[in-house]
């Protein structure tokens, strides 16, 4: 059995682990190299290269304190465990389990660990031509103001924004929406963001809603929807997903799965239920399908008959 990093820099069987602590434990000496390699093992970090131009993930867990750097990318993320207490050109900031923390291209800041005590944290990094793309803010008018954000909504926003970049077989149009709308909810102006969402529909939201209904098999985008409603892509997502509590994508996508049920239990074969919901071949409809409802699309397939 090992132990490592999951950025591979150190590996300790169980047994030499096992001798270090004792001799931890009797007080004797470690040398540098041992010492270095303890502390590793409370050091563990990922990247991901995401699907969308422009935009890293990044999974951090650590107990180091980081000296004061910046970042030339617009930064956003969640506490997974634990907590922190650092300096930022926006004053003290302190962050616990569950709070969204933002930082600003070259805005110096640095990262207090607490020795021991390991805090867990997920970013993603987007390069200024990323956030124009997710955005309707100019990039030069874009900034954070808040280096910590502990609103539930825009918790949730980022959380659902970073699995949906990080999934093994990320489905784009989806990640592209989540991501716009975490943040939007990072950019809003600083008061509280955890707002319900109304029961009322727009005309707006509606007109998406019957495009969905009618041509859900065709390859609809969020740039169909704004045409069709006259707005802007960033408008139409932002107010269906106030009104729905989800994304157009999401929505267009439970409505395509619920279909091809139908026509699976119709007879119709995965491969020609695929094609004829707008999947892009069977692989798709089944990893869809699985997310969407935990059972795969065979589970609904009629018996062969005899």
């Amino acid at each position: 059995m090992t132990f490592s990093t999951l950025s591979g820099q150190s590996c300790l069987s169980l047994s030499r682990l096992e001798g270090l602590l004792s001799g931890i434990l009797s007080g004797s000496r470690i040398d540098h190299r041992i010492a270095t390699m303890l502390s590793n093992l409370m050091h563990k970090s990922v990247r991901h290269q995401t699907i969308l131009p422009g935009v890293d993930a990044i999974s951090i867990k650590s107990d180091r304190t980081f000296p004061r750097h910046s970042h030339d990318e617009f930064g956003f993320g969640y506490i997974v465990a634990g907590g922190q207490d650092s300096w930022s050109g926006r004053g003290l900031v302190e962050a616990s389990t569950g709070d969204t923390i933002t930082v600003n291209p070259s805005e110096l800041h640095d990262g207090i660990g607490r020795r021991g005590q390991p805090r867990h944290w997920r970013m993603l990094y987007l390069s200024p031509s990323a956030l124009a793309d997710f955005s309707d803010v100019p990039v030069e008018n874009a900034e954070f103001s808040r280096p910590v954000n502990k609103s539930r909504r825009a918790l949730r926003l980022a959380t659902d924004a970073i699995r949906a970049v990080t999934l093994d077989q990320p489905d784009r149009d989806h990640a592209e929406q989540l991501v716009m709308l975490a943040l939007a909810a990072q950019l809003e102006p600083n008061h509280n963001t955890d707002t319900p969402q109304t029961s009322h529909r727009s005309n707006e939201v509606q007109t998406v809603l019957d495009m969905i209904c009618q041509d859900w098999d065709a390859p609809l985008s969020l740039a169909d929807f704004a045409t069709a409603t006259d707005t802007s892509k960033f408008q139409i997502l932002r107010r269906f997903s106030r009104e729905l509590g989800a994304t157009p994508h999401a929505y267009l996508t439970q409505h395509r799965v619920k279909r091809s049920k139908d026509m699976i239990m119709a007879g119709l074969s995965l491969a020609d239920t695929a094609i004829a919901c707008g999947f892009s071949d069977q692989s798709h409809l089944t990893r869809t399908f699985s997310r969407q409802l935990g059972l795969t699309p065979s589970c609904f397939a009629r018996p062969a008959s005899h």
